[in-house]
């Protein structure tokens, strides 16, 4: 079977290989975890959220197939606005929320699982209109687990945390805003703690992979939380 003629490829953020737009849809090969991510984006349209693709299916060749959202996405991490910190915030808060259901048995509840994480909820993920988050996208890896693991990821990439360029002082400020946009009674010492689980793991990975840069990346972040967040009251 032929794919389409008027096929354009998608470039910016961190797009997977083969990601193309036709018409108003995109069109990607499919992976392990597709048919979990179809459920998602279906269940999260019926629950209200419009911050996400659509789930429309699979085209002629295999590949998933979503709605596009116009807008940018960036490339790289890089500072951002208060108030986009907090539209970012309060849009991970409203996805998780609409995710409950799918995680709403007594056995999953019994292990912990709260929500379906995005596990990659970095600005590079997000579409952005006039330096707003008005989207997510790209949920490859998304899979049950707790809100926090979501959200020390999405706080250390928001702000992202590990450069000397800005003041510590003023990085605690910006997480305790980041983080009680999501949820005004946020423990703030618990998500240092999964930044720096979250740090640990990309440690780690990077250096099973053979990534270099991404280990030495994220151990210069790694260092840079401890370093400043580790031993401080956090409290603006």
């Amino acid at each position: 079977m032929e794919r389409s003629e008027s096929e354009i490829p998608l470039n910016g953020g961190r797009v997977t290989q083969a990601v193309v737009r036709v018409g108003d849809t995109v069109r990607r090969p499919p992976t392990y975890n597709s048919p979990f991510i179809h459920k998602l984006l279906k269940h999260i349209e019926f629950a209200g959220f419009a911050g996400a693709p659509r789930s429309i299916g699979y085209d002629n060749v295999g590949r998933d197939i979503f709605s596009y959202i116009a807008g940018e996405v960036p490339r790289d991490l890089s500072r951002h606005s208060d108030e986009a910190l907090i539209d970012a915030a309060r849009l991970i808060r409203r996805y998780h929320d609409a995710t409950e259901g799918l995680v709403g048995s007594p056995a999953a509840r019994s292990v912990g699982l709260e929500v379906v994480c995005h596990n990659d909820l970095s600005p590079c993920n997000f579409v952005f209109r006039s330096g707003r988050p008005q989207a997510i996208i790209d949920f490859d890896s998304a899979s049950p687990g707790t809100r926090l693991h979501d959200l020390g990821y999405a706080a250390w990439t928001w702000l992202d945390l590990g450069g000397d360029d800005v003041d510590a002082d003023l990085q605690r400020f910006r997480l305790a805003m980041f983080c009680r946009a999501y949820d005004a009674n946020v423990d703030l010492e618990r998500v240092v703690d999964v930044i720096l689980l979250r740090q640990r793991i990309l440690v780690a990975q990077g250096r099973r992979i053979g990534d270099a840069a991404m280990e030495r990346w994220a151990t210069g972040c790694l260092e840079w939380t401890i370093r400043n967040f580790g031993a401080t009251k956090l409290e603006p």
